[in-house]
């Protein structure tokens, strides 16, 4: 009993120790170790019970060098986050235990590297809305790279997590060129370019010279990213959407066969193509039917039927957008139309002159209900975010399935409102065949989970989707939780079979998920060991420990 109570002493003075070390870097206000600092960044919506042993909050960059260079010394292992609003994938949570959360939402500079050719450096705390206030207020012709989580996310955690948007750069990542990070010894990682002083060209050129070393940063553990360099995209004169209403599975597999040579023929103009299956569409328009649901199950077909048919919503909707300057608009409809195969109806184009004529038109005819507003209303938010303005329009799926339809001009955190949210997010080739199997596979592993089958396929490039099927469940019921992550590992495994594999993982499953990947994982523990023998960035972080 004395041997313990000794280690146990010892271990108390050690970690006071370091607390006292990182007060002075950052001050006592910054370090935090009090249950309830630690529980709300332990909140998340997808079933993780790691708690952090304590926050540091730094404002500089200068100042996350010296707290790494003090976690290396002490070998106790920091979890980097940026806003921490990574939901369904973790959030703020750690993957293991015993580590700190190292948050740099304080970090907001933003510095032009070029005005004119839109070359931008951004710290991690820079959200969609700071960026995209940025340029309004200096009446800017920039794009902001947004997503549908809203102004309040990181834009550098978002593209080092490969997050996509609808503005014409759809991969975020590839609109990063280049980047700064702390090593796990304190050191600094910069690109060769940059130490030779060349900020220009390593901001206007991705790639460097030797090989090509920012990669490892992404979706990675090597090191603490402090701050990037993006290259935005400039407003185009003319946004629009285009919309198809497809009533079958042979629909489906006619426009999947036709969509390669749409975006193949039109790059840069058409851009994030959206296939959502009925019940995805039906969580955007109308409460969910709480009522009409037995516990553990989804809503029957026959009631998915009568909803979406009052609704007006098809099988599947395709939501597209159009970027293109405004004398190309009607050659670009047209060329669309005729590379559409005829046997599926037509697509409706719509821009905000179209909307507010809509508008004005339900106004003047009461009897189109609020679901007719809705599907407006959701349509013009869709628009925004093809224009680079930031809207929340993908948070209220997340309260769907308590029957709640939050405001969403107003923060939201599903995480910290005890919301139920995993995302299967898988990439599937552009195949008539196999888009048909995998839609067959996600509808009937979530039935066999009580999991709604919410569908979305987007274009990533011509030749494959990313497919988001957000799996909502309730939080404080553990049968409910327990079947979410069953339902997570089953649309893992069964895609797997299929060749549709996931582009992102939440941290609860990432040990297992690279258990089963042997020569990537070998090779990246490796390089891990080698930069950082102690783990000290975040250990288990898709990169796997070594042995």
């Amino acid at each position: 009993m004395g041997i313990r109570s000794s280690s146990t002493n010892t271990a108390v003075i050690g970690f006071n120790s370091l607390l006292d070390a990182w007060i002075g870097v950052v001050g006592e206000d910054r370090v935090a170790t009090d249950a309830e600092v630690l529980t709300e960044f332990a909140a998340n919506a997808s079933g993780s019970d790691v708690i952090p042993i304590a926050v540091v909050r730094p404002e500089s960059g200068h100042q996350v060098q010296r707290i790494v260079e003090i976690a290396a010394r002490f070998k106790s292992p920091i979890y980097p986050i940026s806003t921490g609003r990574n939901w369904g994938y973790g959030a703020a949570t750690p993957v293991t235990r015993g580590c700190t959360v190292l948050d740099l939402s304080d970090l907001q500079s933003i510095r032009f590297i070029d005005d004119r050719l839109g070359l931008i450096e951004l710290e991690p705390g820079v959200t969609q809305g700071m960026l995209y206030e940025f340029f309004e207020s200096r009446g800017l012709p920039w794009m902001v790279p947004v997503h549908a989580g809203g102004p309040d996310c990181s834009i550098l955690g978002n593209a080092l997590e490969r997050g996509y948007g609808l503005t014409p750069t759809t991969d975020h990542f590839s609109a990063m060129t280049s980047l700064e990070a702390v090593l796990a010894d304190g050191s600094v990682y910069r690109s060769l370019f940059s130490e030779q002083g060349a900020e220009f060209i390593d901001a206007a050129h991705s790639w460097g010279i030797c090989s090509y070393l920012d990669c490892l940063f992404s979706q990675g553990n090597f090191g603490v990213v402090t701050k990037a360099t993006f290259a935005v995209q400039r407003r185009p004169q003319h946004t629009e959407a285009f919309f198809l209403r497809l009533k079958s599975d042979e629909h489906v597999g006619q426009l999947v066969e036709q969509l390669p040579e749409v975006l193949s023929s039109l790059p840069a103009t058409v851009t994030g193509v959206n296939l959502m299956n009925d019940r995805r569409v039906l969580s955007m328009s109308r409460p969910y039917s709480t009522d009409l649901v037995p516990h553990g199950a989804i809503i029957p077909e026959e009631v998915i039927g009568k909803l979406t048919g009052s609704s007006g919503i098809s099988k599947w909707t395709v939501a597209g957008v159009i970027h293109c300057r405004r004398g190309m608009v009607r050659s670009v409809r047209r060329e669309l139309k005729r590379l559409l195969s005829r046997a599926i109806p037509g697509p409706l184009f719509l821009n905000r002159r179209r909307i507010n004529f809509a508008r004005r038109f339900a106004r003047l005819a009461p009897m189109t209900g609020a679901s007719y507003l809705q599907q407006l209303n959701s349509i013009d938010a869709f628009i925004d975010l093809a224009e680079g303005r930031p809207r929340r329009i993908a948070l209220p799926l997340a309260y769907w399935r308590r029957g709640e339809t939050p405001d969403q001009t107003i923060p939201l955190n599903p995480a910290k409102d005890g919301c139920g949210l995993i995302w299967y997010s898988t990439l599937v080739p552009m195949k008539r065949g196999l888009v048909h199997e995998y839609s067959r596979m996600v509808n009937h592993v979530c039935g066999q989970y009580g999991v709604e089958p919410l569908m979305t396929l987007t274009s990533l490039s011509s030749a494959h989707f990313d497919s988001t099927v957000p799996i909502l469940y309730t939080r404080d019921d553990r049968n409910s939780m327990e079947r979410a992550k069953g339902c997570y590992a089953s649309l893992t495994s069964e895609g797997r079979k299929l060749g549709c594999i996931p582009y992102r993982i939440p941290t609860f499953a990432m040990k297992e998920f690279f258990a089963q990947s042997a020569t990537q994982a070998i090779f990246e523990a490796t390089l891990k060991n080698e930069v950082d023998p102690e783990s000290i960035i975040p250990p288990g972080r898709y990169v796997p420990s070594q042995g």
